[in-house]
């Protein structure tokens, strides 16, 4: 099982919007020597619905190549239908993942019978466990939301359906509420950058699947909280609450650009470039944005 904190990793553009392989090695390696539980790939904070088929592919080629199965390996899967996911997932087989993380079809809206069949034929025909992916903080995805009853009946039918990613608003009173409709065994990760991490954690959470670059919060709070000592988590949790809202408080695109530039201020990457379409970004802002992680003391700082 997956447990802890699984950040999903960002993809490292040169300034002409190319891959940077070697910047995306050395924030994996940043994240591995912080001692995160696990690494994802291809999730929304990878930018991953502005990467290419073959772009995607080169991603997960290049960090489970690096990993070298020191961690678990997560895959995100956003396909257009069933059947392309069943592809996928096949195809993906061979760099051994630990689960996909896997958001619906969101094109039409078919309706919520058509995303638990979506997810339930897909967990039947890989061995390859799959996180339930629901992202209503994504314009893209409101639609795709699923009802409780909905997410289990899901690994109910489809026992290779292990985990579910809740994130955005209510993210905390749904765990709540999912928790006990979940066969044994299954778990619920928070996501949002960590926004809502502590009421997460006390709903139930196995972990957290944030961004990358300041984990060690995360980190150490999940220790104090696995070790029963759930007020030194919540203290945790809480001093480094500025950081986490100035980043993931202002929107997806936005805690792309800070993500960015904060490695690149700490040298694992040498361009911040955000793949367009995206918002304006003020640089002006930075000065008082690297105050607040300056402030705590983390890693990033120290370069």
């Amino acid at each position: 099982m997956i447990k802890g904190i699984a950040p999903i990793l960002f993809t490292p553009f040169a300034r002409n919007g190319d891959i940077d392989a070697d910047g995306l090695r050395r924030i994996l390696g940043f994240e591995l020597d912080g001692g995160v539980h696990a690494i994802g790939i291809n999730g929304f904070a990878s930018e991953a619905y502005k990467l290419t088929d073959a772009e995607r592919q080169k991603t997960v080629e290049i960090v489970a190549a690096e990993l070298a199965r020191q961690a678990p390996l997560v895959i995100g899967l956003a396909a257009g239908s069933t059947e392309a996911a069943i592809r996928q997932a096949r195809e993906l087989e061979k760099y051994q993942p630990a689960a996909y993380m896997v958001l619906p079809p969101a094109t039409m809206d078919n309706g919520s019978a058509s995303f638990v069949d979506h997810y339930v034929d897909l967990g039947q025909a890989t061995d390859v466990p799959i996180i339930v992916q629901q992202a209503p903080h994504i314009p893209g995805y409101r639609h795709t939301v699923l009802a409780v009853e909905a997410l289990a009946e899901i690994a109910h039918r489809a026992p290779n359906v292990r985990y579910y990613k809740i994130e955005g608003p209510g993210s905390a009173d749904k765990m709540k509420d999912l928790a006990p409709l979940l066969p044994p065994g299954a778990g619920m990760f928070g996501g949002g950058g960590g926004i809502t991490a502590l009421g997460e954690l006390r709903n139930g959470a196995a972990g957290l699947i944030p961004g990358v670059g300041f984990n060690e919060i995360f980190i150490d709070a999940w220790d104090k909280w696995r070790g029963g000592e759930a007020d030194a988590a919540a203290g945790i949790i809480q001093k480094g609450d500025a950081l986490v809202q100035a980043v993931s408080g202002s929107g997806h695109e936005n805690s792309l650009h800070l993500r960015k530039h904060l490695m690149k201020r700490a040298g694992y990457i040498d361009s911040a470039c955000v793949r367009r379409p995206t918002v304006a970004f003020d640089e002006n802002t930075l000065p008082d944005f690297f105050k607040i992680v300056d402030e705590l003391d983390l890693r990033v700082s120290k370069g």
